[in-house]
């Protein structure tokens, strides 16, 4: 796969925040590839979470968007089963690093650390 400089993809530009989709090196955005992966309805959920965190600023209902503790600043969008892993970011930036179904009452461990390890990759490649 051919490397790529693109580091972002805008997933929603709203008056408050603006949401992009994470490009690893690989050119792989593995928050989008799952999303497209998923059925119309429930991508229309995680579209509306965009669109209302974009231009509100705020999802005041933890069922939908929630900070995950025991984490480095990793948040995460909900809509049914899916959930995508995101941080927030210097210009007012809401980073997505990658989503997946969830099983359990919590949301693992491992899927919080995959969440974090990517941040850091982001925010080096950065230079933040």
């Amino acid at each position: 796969m051919a490397k790529t400089t693109e580091i972002t993809r805008v997933a929603y530009d709203g008056a408050v925040f603006r949401i992009e989709f994470y490009v690893k090196q690989s050119g792989e955005a593995l928050a989008e590839d799952w999303l497209e992966s998923q059925s119309e309805a429930l991508q229309a959920k995680f579209a509306a979470l965009f669109a209302w965190m974009g231009d509100q600023g705020r999802i005041s209902n933890e069922r939908k968007f929630k900070h995950l503790t025991d984490s480095d600043q990793i948040f995460e969008f909900k809509a049914d089963d899916g959930r995508i892993l995101c941080f927030f970011f210097y210009g007012k930036r809401i980073i997505l690093t990658h989503g997946f179904r969830k099983k359990g009452d919590k949301t693992p461990k491992g899927e919080i650390a995959r969440g974090e390890a990517l941040k850091r990759e982001f925010e080096s490649r950065t230079g933040r």
